[in-house]
């Protein structure tokens, strides 16, 4: 028998508080199912107020070859935390750490919105208004990057990201073991989003390792539920009997590199900038340098998304670069945010610039523990994720051929822990 709480408006599945649907006196009476999964809300300054709810383990979707590509996201749902029955920390949510990091896409978080959600003391400010940085076309030298103000310098990277209308991102997300060897099945998903028009273009190759003469290549096309397969028995793309969700609604992985999102105006740029500032020792820039590696010169810059601890007495990570949406009035599961980072970790991110533009062609990304707290113990993260960026003008277009056209993904320092 579940338990419900005192006022019998929610019950406790086993992980999370669900709402108990109206008409309904038991959950899974009727054959009904319960409320989807939900995420943690952002702490509140005021008194009273209720503390956040962990977001509960999702459950492990299965897919072709039992590779997860990418993992579940939750929905935004504006409705009040639900009484507590006892205090469960964030830190739960790892219980299977290396699994569930890699099957959770740390999730869409709800949020209400309040008057303010503050962060974990004294503003981190902004830069000095003199602070030096190098615009794109300014030359790009050794002795110009060291001059430059590292936080001034970053945030004019993530400003020209952010207002990028179209961004096209290759992603991955690996655990370590699959990051050395490329063993066992992984996936690459190809996206680019136009904020716009809301479309989107979608391809997916799975493979068996880094070399696979057999990968499975899907492309969706021109809003058809079925996707182009490439078969390898005929040489030749066909038309998949079945559909795929992917191609019916724009899928959440590949939608965001995970900090930041492109297709916003400037004004929400700086909105978004300014949220990251209020969170004391969260964001954590390098003095950038210039990299050179397989004949290409790039700009590179570590950042560290470090956990903090916010008005909740809770430490929170990766939540608050999806909460930076929120101050710009946008819900993350309609815009379509990726995060495969759990909320609570941090994120290692070292950017690889083009050093005519100035924006990203590549990251590594891998998760920062998440500390000990209140009683409990530090959790070891060790999520990672690799980035390549391109900035089409337009959506591409499918391009079918006498090729499989099995994406690929790469790092100008190669497949090492930067």
């Amino acid at each position: 028998m579940p338990t419900y709480s005192d006022d019998g408006q929610w019950w406790w599945d086993g992980r999370a508080w669900q709402p108990v649907p109206q008409q309904q006196q038991q959950p899974y009476g009727g054959q009904q199912q319960p409320a989807q999964q939900q995420y943690a809300a952002p702490p509140q300054q005021y008194p009273g107020q209720q503390q956040p709810y962990p977001p509960q383990q999702p459950q492990q979707p299965q897919y072709g070859g039992g590779q997860p590509p990418y993992p579940q996201q939750g929905f935004y749902q504006p409705q009040q935390p639900p009484p507590k029955k006892s205090r469960t920390l964030p830190l739960i949510v790892a219980g299977a750490v290396a699994l569930v990091l890699v099957l959770s896409v740390g999730g869409v978080v709800l949020w209400k919105k309040t008057s303010s959600d503050g962060g974990g003391g004294t503003s981190a400010g902004a830069p000095p208004k003199d602070a030096k940085i190098i615009e794109p076309g300014q030359p790009v030298t050794e002795q110009a990057l060291s001059e430059v103000n590292p936080q001034a310098f970053h945030e004019s990277v993530m400003k020209r990201q952010m207002a990028t209308p179209i961004a096209r991102l290759k992603t991955t997300v690996l655990d370590p073991q699959k990051f050395a060897t490329g063993q066992p099945i992984w996936s690459i998903t190809d996206m680019a989003v136009d904020r716009q028009s809301n479309k989107y273009y979608y391809a997916q190759s799975i493979l068996q390792g880094r070399v696979d003469k057999d990968p499975t290549n899907q492309v969706c096309t021109d809003g058809d539920p079925k996707p182009m397969l490439w078969s390898d028995y005929s040489k030749r793309w066909e038309r998949s009997r079945f559909d795929d969700m992917a191609c019916q609604k724009m899928p959440y992985q590949g939608g965001s590199d995970s900090i930041v999102s492109t297709g916003l105006n400037a004004e929400q740029a700086d909105k978004v900038i300014a949220y990251f500032r209020t969170n004391k020792g969260f964001v954590n820039p390098a003095q950038p340098t210039l990299l050179t590696a397989g004949g290409k010169t790039y700009v590179k810059q570590v950042v560290d998304f470090k956990p903090i601890t916010l008005s909740d007495n809770n430490y929170w990570g990766s939540a608050i670069l999806m909460w930076g949406l929120r101050e710009i009035g946008i819900d993350p599961s309609e815009w379509k945010w990726s995060n495969p980072f759990n909320l609570t970790e941090g994120i290692h991110m070292v950017y690889y610039l083009d050093t005519k533009t100035l924006l990203p062609v590549a990251a590594f990304q891998s998760g920062i523990d998440t500390p000990a707290q209140n009683g409990e113990p530090a959790v070891k993260r060790d999520t990672i994720q690799v980035v390549n960026y391109t900035y089409p003008a337009a959506l591409p277009v499918p391009k079918f051929g006498n090729s499989p056209n099995t994406l690929t993904i790469t790092l100008p320092e190669g497949w090492k822990v930067p």
